[in-house]
């Protein structure tokens, strides 16, 4: 950021700095620079400045007036570039905060802090931003809180120093031309009385305190309050001062969460605590600072003995006190080296009764005695000095370490020899005793590789032979820990390698392969005794493994030739029956597996099976190391089968290694059909570990779809255990797709029934690849499964809709209009008969009646489910109503009303019922199937809310059935024309009954509420008696008109119109069921020549195709024919939606098979680039090898490192694409 640089003098008459003066931010094109710059505005940055201050003080005041200036020094000049910080000083600190901005809210808090204790002014390093301070300025400025001031403030720094010198004179002169200068503080916080206490300067603490208003208490930026600054100088005046005038001082903690006390003591200032010691009344000598710790445990750690002594002596400090930690202040001292504090300590305690051998018997929280602190820290003295206070060596803290097995641990000689030199009595019992790993302190020096530790304790009578809770020796366990130097040294001391073993069996030569030591090494440092170690060539272990095994394990070649040079058996097995080679097969490594067949009995073990009927070929197979099998094949290694019957292959494939299988295969192609035990190709084998690569693979090549011992094919598996990937490989196959659909699945019989119940997503694939080429069964009843199972989607896949399109267009159309026009018949029939019973004539013709044409076409198609179906219940009470409708007319019975109600009834049912036959047509079929589904959700809704027209019918009965007006109506007599005056009742009004009553509200709910006859002109006419019941219905009128009308009505709407494509869908599904019901009822009764004759394997579609025939024929096809306006556009019917509904799924599958295109070049890349850089690394081990460069890979071969799972857990996540090596 950069600054404009100005230079402000100050005028002699002090006038008022403006706001424009000061120095404004400004920044250089850029983004970075203009970021860099509102970063800079919203940080509160401290530069502690001592000796540089700015003539700008914001001064507030509660009642918003501007104060005048105060005196100041003049014709200064300042630099306002190189003095950012400025002074902030507040007094009101209520009003000041409202309606600021966050960053100005958060800086105003940090300024009031304190307000207390009156006006502050605070130090400069609060503000440091010229920026911010110009923003703040305005916005206090505008709110009439704050006044731009100058103030001199080398007189404030001149007021300091006569703080620090006591000049009385000078400090009053200097207070009196300005009191708020005795605010001031300096770059670390610090006050004029916190100057004077540290200097000791009593005149001007006196005077401070005989101020008005006086503050003993302000604390610095590291919150020391003056008597802090008192005890850090030894000020024994200032500090008896404080105490005298403010005695809670003592128990004021600064940051560091020390009082006074810990302060002293830390700084082993004993001026103070004698001081202190004066006022021990007042003092707590236990409190505690950080880490609970008092101040005797701080000058412990300090090793402050004099400061100790005096809280021991003087104080009453108690030694046996612990912190937070759990340590006394004689582990602090023994713990932090601090010799002369502990001598102390033990001094004092010894003075008072406590014997030193008791302190020396103090536990800590891990169990630790002072002389195991003493050598942890390593501190010689400390441990002499405990070690002559009565400290046993042989002391065992809670994992039954003693001091000794921790000093050799730490491999220090000095301090070992010391303990043995002090207490020889214990050293037997320290080098015999063991701790809670059962080591000896030779142990302890062993395994870090303390050589010359181990040569001393030898010397004093360690034995070597000593064994811990592994059962490991000296010699094992420096080999377990790659010691080789003490390896080597034990060795020479003599160590028995015959009687060398640990709880697993394990001897030297099992640990120096394990830990990667180096066998040649060792065999010349044995010349005299090679003997011995050749006798461990062939020992195994608990598992059965020798030193050859794990070295073939770990990949060790210099490790390998070494062991076959000195004669290691090659062919030796373990628990498992496997050799070396196997685990070398196992794990990869293809130069031991190089190594061990080129040895004499090589041969011999290429072949070999282990527990499992496994071969190493086997084994390399399983885990994917491709070069392996390949070294293996040249070697000459059989195709022999495993227990199980499985071939090399099948392992290959149920872990998915392609490449494995393809090496496989190029030297064996027999391999490829070949069945294990169970009948298990090594299609199975991928189909149950769902390797979709390696079946695409296997299928490439042509092997053979068979069914196993158990009538399983591979598909049966792949349903079975769901695995989605590989069904989605196998029947999307390019070639053999065709075939993978026709196989029979045995849980399912026909896989499309499989997939539609189990995989519906890949069952939509297949649908999908249908659209271009399909072959569709002949049997009609599979065409049920996608009904059953609910699949709405794939029965709105394009190639389903189509697939009942042309079985509609082919003979459903014409069945359906047949029915539609004896329907339309009897309807008319039915209809004229209805309207001539409303005529006075008795000669009609009773002809044969419609029921008998419709009930004889219906009557065939009846079932068991026929009469339990709504649709047709309603039909039959149809053709009930016609028939006694009929029988009625010939009956000749004068009484008309009762052939009124059933023709009026039958007439409904009719046309209701022709309403659902035009559900079978696609153009109309699904509104009408949304019209059911909307009065279906309509009637639960009535039978909910029924209870609220229940509720307000009876109350309107109760309110108005028994009103009577006293105004009279004229009523005309038709027969005499006398005019006679009628009361009016309410009851006319249709509440007379409580079931009219419900019938009237449900009217009233539609709008016919009659508020002016029922409700207004009532009021006007009624007495005092029924007026209260007429305004008590109006009550009941207002909230009927809010809960029914408004709120029931827009319910209904809301659910209507939010549900709406709820209600499409399941419409959508119903329609599709309805047809594939219809065509499969309606083929059943065909003959099988005109189904023959109409059934079609294929179908062209010409998109541009113009329509044939005449425009009857055209129009009849529009709205009985396709339904594919109703299935794309979602039931609209308009091109404009298809075409929409088309553009965007073919926008769909290009982009989902431009996805698939790049995929495959990125896989075909990474496989390329997999080859490259394994040709690179032949080359470069090439040009090693001619360079005879040596190199850490001579020693170590490839292959992997951790374990055959781990390498099988990596390759599953590549799914099969390429093997690991």
């Amino acid at each position: 950021m950069k600054m404009r640089q100005q230079t402000v003098s100050w005028a002699p008459d002090n006038k008022v700095i403006p706001n424009n003066l000061i120095p404004t931010a400004v920044t250089s094109a850029g983004k970075k620079k203009q970021q860099a710059a509102k970063d800079d505005l919203l940080e509160t940055k401290v530069v502690p400045s001592s000796d540089r201050f700015l003539p700008s003080v914001i001064e507030a005041s509660a009642d918003g007036r501007t104060k005048a200036p105060t005196a100041g020094a003049c014709g200064a000049t300042c630099d306002i570039r190189n003095s950012p910080n400025r002074i902030l000083k507040i007094e009101d600190n209520e009003k000041i905060v409202e309606g600021y901005c966050l960053p100005l809210l958060g800086m105003a808090r940090r300024l009031m802090r304190d307000a207390s204790f009156g006006p502050r002014i605070y130090p400069p390093r609060i503000i440091t931003n010229p920026k911010m301070l110009l923003h703040v300025a305005k916005i206090l400025e505008h709110k009439k809180r704050f006044t731009p001031l100058a103030v001199d403030f080398k007189s404030c720094q001149e007021l300091l120093e006569a703080a620090e010198k006591g000049n009385m004179a000078e400090f009053q002169r200097l207070l009196a031309a300005d009191e708020r200068r005795m605010q001031f503080r300096d770059s670390r916080g610090r006050q004029a009385i916190h100057h004077a206490a540290s200097h000791d300067r009593i005149n001007i603490l006196e005077f401070i305190l005989s101020r008005p208003n006086a503050e003993l208490r302000p604390v610095d930026n590291e919150g020391n309050t003056p008597l802090h600054s008192a005890c850090t100088t030894g000020a024994a005046k200032a500090i008896a001062f404080f105490i005298q005038h403010d005695p809670e001082q003592l128990e004021c903690y600064n940051k560091e969460n020390q009082s006074p006390l810990h302060l002293a003591t830390q700084l082993n200032k004993v001026a103070s605590l004698t001081a202190l010691c004066d006022f021990k009344s007042q003092i707590d000598v236990e409190q505690k600072s950080k880490h609970g710790r008092t101040a005797l445990h701080l000058a412990c750690i300090s090793d402050h003995a004099d400061a100790a002594l005096i809280l021991l002596r003087d104080f009453g400090a108690s030694p046996k006190t612990t912190c937070d930690n759990g340590f006394y202040p004689i582990h602090e001292a023994a713990k932090n080296a601090s010799a002369n504090a502990m001598r102390a300590l033990l001094e004092f305690c010894e003075s008072i009764g406590i014997p030193r051998a008791e302190m020396m018997k103090l536990f800590d929280a891990d169990g630790n005695v002072p002389l195991h602190s003493a050598v942890h820290a390593g501190d010689l003295k400390a441990v002499e000095l405990c070690l002559e206070s009565g400290a046993l060596i042989s002391t065992q803290q809670h994992d039954l370490s003693t001091p000794v097995h921790l000093a050799c641990s730490q491999g220090a000689m000095d301090i070992v020899k010391l303990m043995f030199r002090c207490q020889p009595d214990q050293k037997m019992g320290c080098l015999t005793c063991s701790d809670a790993q059962n080591m000896i302190p030779l142990h302890c020096a062993a395994m870090f590789d303390h050589v010359d530790l181990v040569n001393f304790l030898v010397d004093e009578g360690a034995s070597l032979n000593a064994t811990d809770k592994e059962g490991r020796s000296v010699l094992l366990l420096a080999a377990a820990r790659s010691a080789w130097k003490t390896v080597a040294s034990v060795l020479k001391l003599g160590a028995d390698l015959g009687l060398q073993r640990d709880n697993q069996r394990r001897n030297l030569l099992h640990h120096i392969v394990l830990s990667g030591g180096s066998i040649e090494e060792f065999t010349l440092s044995l010349n005299d005794r090679l003997d011995e170690f050749i006798q461990l060539l062939n020992e195994r272990d608990t598992y059965g493994c020798t030193a050859l095994h794990y070295a073939a394990r770990n990949g060790q070649l210099k490790s390998i030739q070494s062991l076959i040079t000195l004669g290691a058996s090659v062919n030796l097995k373990n628990n498992d029956n496997q050799s070396p080679l196997h685990f070398a097969a196992m794990f990869g490594r293809l130069n031991t597996v190089r190594h061990l067949l080129d040895s004499k009995k090589g041969h011999l073990i290429i072949n070999e099976m282990d527990g499992q009927g496994k071969t190493p070929l086997h084994i390399a197979s399983q885990c994917g190391h491709v070069r392996v099998v390949h070294l293996l094949l040249v070697k000459g290694a059989l195709l022999h089968r495993d227990h199980k019957g499985r071939t090399p292959l099948h392992y290959a494939a149920m872990n998915g290694y392609n490449n494995t299988m393809d090496q496989l295969l190029a030297v064996h192609s027999h391999l490829l059909d070949q069945t294990d035990r169970d009948g298990n190709t090594a299609l199975h084998m991928a189909a149950m570990k769902n390797r979709s690569s390696t079946a695409v693979n296997l299928l490439n090549l042509s092997c053979k779809i068979t069914k196993n011992g158990l009538d399983m094919t591979p598909m049966d598996y792949a349903l079975h255990c769901k695995h989605s990937e590989v069904a989605m490989a196998m029947v999307t196959h390019p070639i053999r797709s065709d075939e993978i659909m026709t196989c029979q699945v045995k849980a399912y019989g026909c896989l499309v029934e499989g997939l539609t119940a189990v995989m519906p997503e890949v069952m939509m694939t297949v649908l999908d690849r249908g659209i271009s080429k399909s072959k569709m069964s002949h049997d009609s009843e599979e065409y049920f499964i996608m009904v059953r199972y609910g699949r709405e989607e794939l029965l709105s896949h394009p190639l389903s809709v189509k697939y009942l399109e042309t079985k509609w267009n082919a003979y459903g159309m014409y069945f359906h209009i047949l029915n539609l026009m004896v329907y339309t018949v009897f309807l008319g029939f039915l209809t004229l008969n209805a309207v001539q019973l409303m005529q006075d004539n008795k000669k009609r013709h009773h002809g044969v009646s419609g029921l008998e044409v419709a009930d004889a076409f219906a009557r065939p198609s009846i079932r068991t489910k026929y009469f339990v179906d709504v649709m047709n219940i309603l039909e039959w009470t149809l053709y009930l109503a016609s028939g006694l409708m009929a029988l009625s007319q010939l009956t000749r019975t004068e009484e008309k009303s009762y052939q009124n109600i059933v023709a009026a009834l039958a007439v409904f049912l009719a046309w209701f019922n022709y309403l659902l036959f035009l559900q079978r047509f696609n153009r109309v079929g699904l509104y009408v199937v949304m019209f059911l589904e909307i009065l279906s959700t309509l009637l639960r809704v009535v039978m909910v809310f029924s209870v609220l027209i229940i509720a307000f019918g009876l109350s309107f009965h109760i309110l108005l059935a028994r009103v009577e007006l006293s105004l009279k109506q004229p009523v005309l007599d038709a027969r005499t024309g006398n005019v006679t005056f009628k009361a009016i009742s309410l009851s006319d009004k249709g509440f007379h009954s409580p079931l009219v009553s419900l019938i009237r509200v449900g009217t009233m709910m539609l709008g016919e509420i009659d508020f002016l006859g029922t409700y207004l002109r009532p009021l006007r006419n009624l007495e005092n008696s029924t007026w209260y019941q007429i305004v008590t219905a109006t009550l009941f009128l207002v909230a009927f008109i809010i809960l029914m009308p408004i709120l029931l009505m827009n319910l209904l709407i809301g659910l209507a119109v939010g549900d709406i494509e709820t209600v499409r869908r399941n419409a959508q599904l119903k329609r599709l069921t309805m047809q594939v019901r219809l065509h499969t009822d309606l083929e059943r009764k065909l003959p099988k020549k005109i189904l023959e004759a109409v059934d079609r394997t294929e179908m062209c579609i010409y998109p541009n195709q113009k329509g044939t025939g005449n425009i009857m024929w055209r129009t009849i096809k529009r709205w009985f024919g396709s339904p594919r306006n109703n299935v794309t556009s979602g039931g609209g019917g308009g091109a404009n939606g298809k075409n929409l509904s088309k553009s965007f799924t073919q926008q769909i599958e290009s982009n989902i098979n431009e996805i698939q295109e790049q995929l495959s070049r990125q896989k075909d890349k990474i496989r390329e680039i997999s080859k490259n850089l394994e040709l690179q690394l032949t080359l470069v081990r090439l040009l090693v090898s001619k360079m005879e460069i040596k190199s850490e890979a001579e020693e170590l071969d490839e292959g992997e490192f951790n374990s055959a799972n781990l390498a099988r857990d990596t390759t599953e996540q590549l799914d099969g694409q390429t093997d690991v090596k």
